[in-house]
């Protein structure tokens, strides 16, 4: 695949705003049909069991409907590549900036059939140190499922992830040559 760059101008990937509508509807099913099985259970038609699931359904979906929500009506680019390094605000746990020195390696890889590009840091357990709380605690469990701890899936981006993976393999290489 051959894309045009121009190494003298950031590219900033915005997420497309459709499929955010779609995701988000399908988390509003998800949780009506959660508030379903608890309001019958609650009505003692179902088991405990029911009332559980549709409980966590409307808990982890209706958490992810509000991120959608939000990520629908934000206005700041997902990704930007630029000279300092890859911006990445593409999910709900973000690398925020990796810097190019930072990187040992970019691979673009499956996983559970979705593409994804990952990076691999050169000190990640300094990279892990930098972030707080609940977004640590997810980038550990992440890295427990793939070798890198900056992860960027396609989801809702515009750009093909291979336009935006070779993007950054031509901007990486070029900050490693000896200036």
């Amino acid at each position: 695949m051959d894309y045009s760059t121009h190494l003298d101008k950031p590219l900033e990937v915005y997420n497309g705003k459709g499929r955010l509508w779609v995701l988000g509807f399908a988390c509003l099913g998800f949780v009506a049909v959660g508030a379903w099985f608890f309001l019958e259970y609650l009505n003692g038609t179902m088991i405990f069991l029911y009332g559980l699931v549709g409980l966590v359904c409307i808990v982890f979906f209706g958490a992810c409907m509000l991120y959608f929500v939000r990520k629908m009506f934000d206005r700041t680019p997902a990704i930007i590549i630029n000279d300092e390094g890859v911006f990445d605000n593409s999910s709900y746990i973000p690398g925020g900036l990796v810097r190019w020195e930072d990187i040992t390696h970019i691979e673009l890889y499956e996983l559970a059939g979705q593409q994804m590009i990952g990076i691999q840091l050169k000190d990640p357990d300094t990279f892990l140190k930098g972030q707080q709380g609940l977004k640590r605690r997810l980038i550990q469990i992440n890295q427990g499922m793939v070798k890198a701890p900056v992860n960027i899936a396609q989801s809702a981006l515009t750009l093909p992830l291979a336009q935006i993976y070779e993007e950054m393999l031509i901007r990486w290489q070029s900050h490693q040559e000896p200036r």
